[in-house]
């Protein structure tokens, strides 16, 4: 393992009978899932032959968790039943595994902690993760480890606006950005929600700016293997500046959009600060034991200034 990565696999005790605990890992969105996700692929024949299953995209999103996903708000009769019946294609999947020899499955896909429209119409970090979880515990029992990756907010905001408006989604207007502000939710909040809904769950953190270009370290994390080819794909990352302009052009859009070198930077200069202070603050919290709720995943900072995917220095100002 790299230095200072602990492994967060742990081998099961093989029964016929038992199926596999799960390492549940649920993004966040916008912290280089895409890349991981490449990489668990492109090695899940490897890694079942080490006893290990994965579930990413792939077979999360065509049917296997389907009514799972949704928004746990609307409860309905036939929500129900779709969550029902999602446990037990889980459940016959799981057992299959079983039989298979595997002895540990880990689950990948950002969409279980939420939506990124849910996120942008509240203005609010995962509003909805106490219900999500405790909705995904019932149907997947077993899960025993949960990871999760955080980004300084201005850049998460920042980027999650970019990706949305790289689809057709106009740009934020002002009443949104003021929402993400006066919000004031924080990580610490978001994994404060986590842990209270999985009470008896290991949760393990990091951040993108550390492991955010190193999706080989973060599959190490979750397996205890190494990739089988080495590579750090930067898959689904955010468009440039110039980019967005010209696509906004070209939709008939006048709005000016803002930004530090070709990166989109949403909020002013006080408004930067004041997101990266709070993040600030949530990561002290997290290196002096997150209250017990949560382990903090780091290399250290013997490697230098952090960079994003792209190479550049994070936390440089407007």
């Amino acid at each position: 393992m790299p230095s200072g990565i602990p492994s967060l696999v742990k081998a099961a005790p093989m029964t016929l009978t038992r199926i596999p605990p799960v390492t549940l890992h649920v993004g966040a969105h916008r912290t280089a899932n895409g890349s991981l996700h490449r990489l668990l692929d492109r090695d899940a024949a490897l890694l079942e032959a080490a006893h290990l299953g994965v579930w990413t995209p792939r077979q999360t999103r065509t049917g296997l968790m389907s009514g799972l996903l949704g928004d746990p708000g609307m409860v309905d009769a036939r929500r129900d039943q779709r969550v029902h019946r999602a446990a037990g294609r889980v459940a016959m999947r799981r057992g299959a595994l079983t039989g298979d020899g595997v002895q540990r499955l880990v689950i990948s896909d950002e969409a279980l902690l939420g939506s990124l429209r849910e996120n942008v119409l509240l203005g609010r970090l995962y509003p909805t993760i106490s219900a999500r979880m405790a909705r995904l515990s019932r149907a997947v029992p077993g899960v025993d480890r949960v990871c999760l990756a955080i980004r300084s907010p201005d850049a998460w905001w920042g980027s999650v606006f970019a990706a949305s408006m790289a689809t057709g989604f106009a740009p934020p207007d002002q009443a949104t950005l003021e929402a993400v502000l006066r919000a004031r939710r924080g990580w610490r909040q978001v994994i404060e929600d986590l842990a209270l809904a999985l009470p008896k769950v290991r949760l393990t953190v990091w951040t993108h700016e550390e492991f955010g270009s190193r999706p080989d370290t973060i599959f190490q994390a979750l397996t205890g293997r190494a990739p089988s080819r080495p590579g750090r794909p930067a898959l689904n990352a955010s468009p440039g500046l110039g980019a967005l302009r010209d696509r906004l052009r070209d939709e008939g859009c006048t709005t000016r959009l803002t930004g530090v070198g070709d990166r989109y930077a949403p909020f002013t200069p006080d408004e930067t600060a004041a997101l990266q202070g709070a993040y600030a603050d949530d990561l002290a919290w997290l290196r002096a034991g997150a209250d017990g709720r949560a382990t903090y995943l780091t290399q250290g900072s013997d490697d230098g200034p952090a960079h994003d995917r792209k190479g550049r220095i994070h936390g440089a100002r407007h």
